[in-house]
């Protein structure tokens, strides 16, 4: 009974000091201090007005083409929620500690939805890709995917990435639905784009 007793304590304890905020800080984070990734506003406008000038041109001529001239004006922004994008870092956290590898990061790819995606108002639209990292061979950047990785082995995204292409070559109504026989990934996408609106 005693030993009862102490076991529930112990985890009611854990419980509640999981939740704790670290001592004099109104937030939960060990480190809320301004990020040396952190830029300043003219950082920020003059990376935003070369992209408008130099690249945007470029996207948005492309779009109207692709969208035989019904749309030119690629995507502006892509917004993703807090809370998803905290519950997606705590999935990859979650998966990759049962493996025993470390996540050193994401990795955030840009991308396109396809010509034949369901959503017409998103095709040719840009996008972004999440993927964690890990460390191999001394490089902290490597992409790998702890859904199908065995433990302390990493799955590179590339091998599988390679698999789906085979598959899309010989299927070509590939991305027309949220097919269940295609292969599951840890890597996220579902952000809203802007435009459209």
């Amino acid at each position: 009974m005693k030993i009862q007793f102490f076991t529930a304590s112990f985890f009611l304890f854990l419980l509640v000091s999981c939740n704790e905020k670290p001592q004099n800080s109104s937030t939960c984070y060990l480190n809320d201090s301004r990020p040396s990734q952190a830029i300043s506003y003219e950082e920020m406008a003059a990376m935003i007005d070369a992209f408008d000038s130099g690249s945007k041109k470029e996207l948005d001529k492309y779009l109207k083409k692709v969208s035989n001239g019904k749309d030119s004006i690629s995507t502006i922004y892509s917004w993703y929620k807090l809370e998803d994008l905290k519950q997606y870092i705590a999935y990859i956290e979650k998966i990759s500690k049962e493996k025993g590898i470390p996540v050193t990061g994401l990795r955030i790819y840009p991308s396109e939805y396809p010509e034949n995606f369901v959503n017409q108002k998103l095709k040719g639209r840009q996008t972004l890709i999440f993927t964690p990292t890990t460390t191999i061979d001394g490089k902290d950047d490597v992409a790998f995917e702890p859904l199908y990785s065995e433990t302390g082995k990493p799955a590179l995204i590339s091998e599988f990435l390679e698999k789906a292409r085979m598959k899309m070559s010989k299927n070509s109504s590939y991305l027309k639905s949220t097919d269940t026989t295609t292969i599951q990934s840890s890597s996220a996408n579902r952000i809203i784009t802007s435009p459209p609106y």
